[in-house]
């Protein structure tokens, strides 16, 4: 089977390990896949730099619908058997090229689709239209919850078109964690995400100012729109948490500093499954999360981490102050382990043979 993904090539974080990873265990199975992407960016060097092939339709601007014969011309000349679109822009594209391709086309929602565009005030809910009328028009619509499942549903999408996978990640050759990989000095949290309104920064900087005698420190990862103003709340706050900005990580940064940490936080207002979750459970780190979208598929138990009511300034309070406390007694470690343990059943291989019997049944 030769499939082509196509992104618009400026994602980040989830999005690019998302498309990159999928990629390379499709590659791995045998079936051929080629990286399509609208501009030079951060997920063309990636996929580069994992071996797989990657070919630019570079756009003047987004609105540079030129790009569209070229597209066409490519698409066709290969012989693609799927074309599988990631991301409005690609959605759109491939939604207007589709009458006149050969492949079939499928797409993933990787987040809540009503919500990509919320700040963007009358652009941004023509944008949100145009994104939501063209999913009714794949052949395929991969969802990562069950919950954006039901969202689209109630967009048009037909049910029968719709398969519900989750995220994975490649949990095949851990490393052994060492107590000494983590600081016994500070109490060492992450969180990981774009800096955007969706990912709720704010609820641990709300649960934070509330607690100025919890000494931690706090390391943001993630670059986005919100960089500028969460930094000015990082400057202002009064109590003895200190505040980290690490910018976009490259995957081998990441599980570097994860694994240096004590717990990941991911206070998210809304999320599909999340691959960082994931990457604490492989790195053994403890997570408190918001109880968004199929998070709670993992963190279905307390021996494992800590679930909390979405933006719950105040769970999120009793879950830090839990957690600090298992630190100082030596015993959060061991809710890594169990995490770990838990999310095994999530791994890269087990998505993508599950992507591949979809592609089957559409072809």
């Amino acid at each position: 089977m030769k499939t082509a993904h196509i992104n618009a090539g400026n994602e980040f974080g989830g999005g690019l390990v998302h498309i990159v990873s999928l990629l390379c265990a499709l590659e791995e199975t045998g079936e051929s896949a080629e990286l399509l992407v609208l501009e030079e960016g951060p997920v063309a060097q990636e996929a580069r730099q994992r071996g797989l092939k990657v070919t630019v339709f570079e756009q003047k601007s987004r609105y540079d619908l030129r790009v569209l014969i070229r597209l066409l011309k490519y698409i066709n000349s290969q012989e693609f058997d799927i074309v599988h679109s990631h991301g409005p822009r690609a959605n759109l594209f491939i939604r207007l090229l589709s009458p006149f391709i050969k492949a079939k086309w499928v797409t993933t929602i990787h987040s809540n689709p009503l919500l990509d565009f919320e700040k963007n005030n009358l652009k941004g809910k023509v944008f949100e239209k145009i994104n939501t009328t063209c999913l009714t028009g794949a052949n395929g619509v991969i969802v990562v919850s069950k919950e954006i499942k039901d969202i689209i549903i109630d967009l048009g999408v037909q049910t029968d078109r719709i398969r519900v996978i989750n995220n994975g990640i490649d949990f095949a050759a851990p490393k052994p964690i060492d107590s000494s990989d983590r600081s016994t000095d500070v109490f060492s949290i992450i969180t990981i995400g774009r800096l955007h309104p969706i990912k709720n920064h704010d609820l641990l900087f709300d649960a934070l100012s509330d607690m100025k005698e919890f000494e931690c420190q706090v390391h943001i990862c993630g670059e986005g729109e919100e960089y500028e103003r969460l930094k000015v709340r990082a400057e202002k706050h009064e109590g003895l948490a200190k505040f980290y900005f690490n910018g976009w990580l490259g995957s081998d940064e990441l599980k570097t500093l994860i694994r240096h940490s004590d717990l990941l936080v991911h206070p998210s207002r809304s999320e599909s499954f999340p691959l960082v979750l994931l990457e604490a459970a492989e790195q053994e780190v403890a997570v408190i999360a918001t109880d968004v979208g199929d998070v709670n598929n993992l963190l279905n138990t307390p021996d494992i981490g800590w679930l909390i009511k979405n933006e719950s300034r105040e769970e999120l309070k009793s879950a830090l102050i839990s957690a600090q406390k298992e630190w100082q007694q030596g015993s959060l470690q061991m809710k890594g382990r169990q995490l770990r343990k838990a999310a095994l059943k999530f791994s890269l291989s087990e998505q993508s043979n599950k992507v591949i019997a979809f592609y089957n049944s559409i072809i």
